[in-house]
């Protein structure tokens, strides 16, 4: 525990929860409610305490950046997964990643993790506690919650089954003749699994698989079982909390049953609580949305700290395949600025594969249908979900981020590299914190043989790498070293500029089609960089008399470290050039060494 909630604090605290759980739970005794989450805390119901100071911790800054990775996505012989993780991390990583987001590292019995068995502990073959302990001493570490469902190996679903306690409560359940038509998911089988319990045929809520129980919120036993699960993730190191599928939690038959009010009020609680002993704590909700649905999820400033910008995968691979700046321009304005104590997780590839549902309304259906034939013909494959009234539509892309961008719409391979890189580097010049998911960070093709073992296609974005073999690739002369190189240079240079905090002020320029422009703005306003991306295989002129160059100041470009003189003149960029121009300041002077690594990755 971190501090204790004063009086004033206490009293407050157990005023604003009272009211939330009031709203979700109506017939239940709120005071006890309130109660239950005092024990749980640890918090004393009377007397004083240290008040927590408004402003305890740095949330975030330029300096941030998180890997994506499973437990085991570098493995070693005769090691713990996370222990040849950190090893990997602290060699290669620690100096331009300050964070490590580890995928469910808990035992399961399916989908990757995604069905947890046991959330007590960790899959043997990773570690323990301590070893998620020692990672936290050089990364921000995220974990993640699946807090929507269990495995049906689960202890719960098990008691479930039996009739014992406390799990023959914590399963929904619904009935065939139940009004399920309008339920959202993003998957094809029937919604409902019939088992047969102590009680007799039941049948079982499965937003995923039949694997993967679905958990009753409706009981408030289950809310405090889950607060529990975060608070030990917090007691051993852990301090951003992924809540995966969170939007499903709350189910009621005759509606969408996703992001319903009760859902954000739960997220709200589990916010609240938790940051009254653990105040540096950080969520973020894992919600596949399209935009205006998954901004919700920032709540009043009260709920989630950070959204994935799950738009921008599918935006940013358009562009750089159309050579058009439309559709991720549109998608740029529509983005709000996050508000005070909250950003956005902006990455461009995951364990999961490139959501389609984000891209609605952003990218043109002919557009989209262009995208899953490239995907095809990548080698990736197009996963589905159903629709109301029947038929099927595409939900998501099974192929890595490289593979994808290996050649534009118009079959040219000759750039894949410096789409892919820039790809990376649009993600790290937007507001929000970027993320680099493992398999970018070795710029890895489509694992065949994973998805041909197996059948799932998930399985083509996420290979194993041995550690050996993965410090062979980035060391040995090739594509991998050379994109690697680029993006470690492209992630450190950014670390220096205030004007790329995770907050700092965005404006979308336009520039026309081909190009893709936004003005970053520091707190301070002491720096402004002006970053343009040639999205097209063909030489582009940037008129910069469309940018705001102050005439006062003079101005640089941070990657080639070209000094703008003529402020109307013109600059001509290279196919798939990335400029981030910005007024010179001795505190933002780039190390040569950066640069020097910077221009070494380029290709020849």
């Amino acid at each position: 525990m971190d501090r204790a909630i004063g009086t004033s604090g206490r009293i407050a605290f157990a005023s604003a929860m009272r009211n939330l759980l009031a709203d979700v739970y109506p017939e239940h005794d709120h005071a006890d409610l309130v109660r239950r989450v005092f024990e749980v805390l640890g918090l004393p119901l009377e007397g004083d305490g240290a008040e927590p100071c408004e402003e305890y911790l740095r949330k975030w800054d330029q300096r941030d950046a998180f890997l994506i990775t499973y437990g085991d996505s570098i493995s070693r012989g005769g090691h713990h997964g996370l222990q040849s993780l950190g090893d990997f991390y602290r060699t290669w990583l620690k100096d331009w990643l300050t964070g490590i987001h580890i995928l469910p590292f808990h035992p399961f019995t399916s989908d990757d993790g995604f069905s947890v068995s046991d959330f007590s502990s960790l899959r043997p073959e990773l570690g323990t506690w301590d070893d998620v302990k020692a990672l936290s001493k050089d990364a921000t570490v995220m974990a993640d919650l699946v807090a929507n469902h269990i495995s049906a190996s689960h202890v719960w679903f098990q008691q479930f089954l039996a009739g014992d306690k406390p799990g023959v409560d914590y399963i929904k359940t619904a009935s065939p003749d139940d009004d399920l038509s309008d339920v959202v998911r993003p998957r094809s089988h029937p919604l409902l699994s019939k088992v047969t319990t102590s009680d007799g045929e039941k049948h079982v809520w499965c937003t995923f698989s039949y694997d993967q129980v679905d958990l009753d919120y409706g009981n408030p036993d289950v809310f405090f079982e889950i607060l529990k699960i975060v608070l030990e993730y917090l007691k051993h190191g852990v301090r951003v909390v992924r809540l995966d599928a969170i939007g499903f939690i709350w189910k009621v038959a005759g509606t969408s049953s996703i992001n319903l009010d009760q859902t954000h009020k739960i997220i709200k609680a589990l916010r609240l609580a938790t940051t009254a002993v653990h105040p540096d704590v950080l969520f973020i909700t894992e919600t596949n949305l399209p935009l205006l649905e998954n901004l919700s999820y920032f709540g009043n400033q009260d709920e989630a700290h950070l959204i994935y910008n799950f738009s921008l995968p599918p935006v940013i691979i358009h562009a750089l395949l159309s050579g058009r700046s439309d559709c991720i321009r549109k998608c740029i304005m529509s983005m709000p600025p996050a508000p005070a104590g909250c950003t956005f997780f902006n990455f461009t590839a995951s364990h999961d594969g490139i959501g389609l549902r984000p891209a609605e309304n952003l990218i043109p259906d002919a557009d989209i249908d262009a995208m899953t034939d490239h995907a095809r013909r990548m080698g990736g494959q197009v996963s589905y979900r159903s629709l109301k009234g029947g038929g099927q539509k595409a939900y998501e892309l099974n192929v890595t981020l490289f593979s994808m961008l290996a050649e534009n719409f118009a079959g040219d391979r000759t750039y894949g590299l410096e789409r892919f890189v820039m790809s990376q580097a649009i993600a790290m010049s937007l507001e929000g914190v970027p993320a680099i998911y493992v398999q970018s960070i070795f710029a890895t093709e489509n694992d065949q043989a994973g998805y041909e073992e197996t059948g799932i296609p998930r399985r083509l974005n996420r290979k194993i790498w041995q550690l050996e073999e993965a410090e062979e690739r980035l060391s040995q002369e090739g594509i991998a070293k050379r994109a690697f190189g680029q993006l470690r240079a492209l992630m450190s240079i950014r670390m220096g500029q205030p004007a790329f905090h995770p907050n700092a002020t965005q404006y979308t320029l336009n520039l026309g089609p081909e190009l893709l422009g936004v003005w970053r703005q520091s707190h301070l306003n002491d720096q402004s960089i002006f970053c343009v991306f040639n999205l097209t295989d063909q030489v582009q002129d940037l008129d910069l008399s469309k940018i705001n160059l102050i005439m006062t100041e003079g101005w640089t470009d941070l990657l080639s470290q070209q000094v703008i003189e003529d402020f109307n003149g013109i600059l001509a960029l290279a196919p798939y050039q990335i400029v981030w121009i910005s007024n010179i300041d001795g505190r933002n002077r780039i190390d040569s060494r950066l640069l020097q690594r910077y221009r070494d990755a380029m290709p020849v």
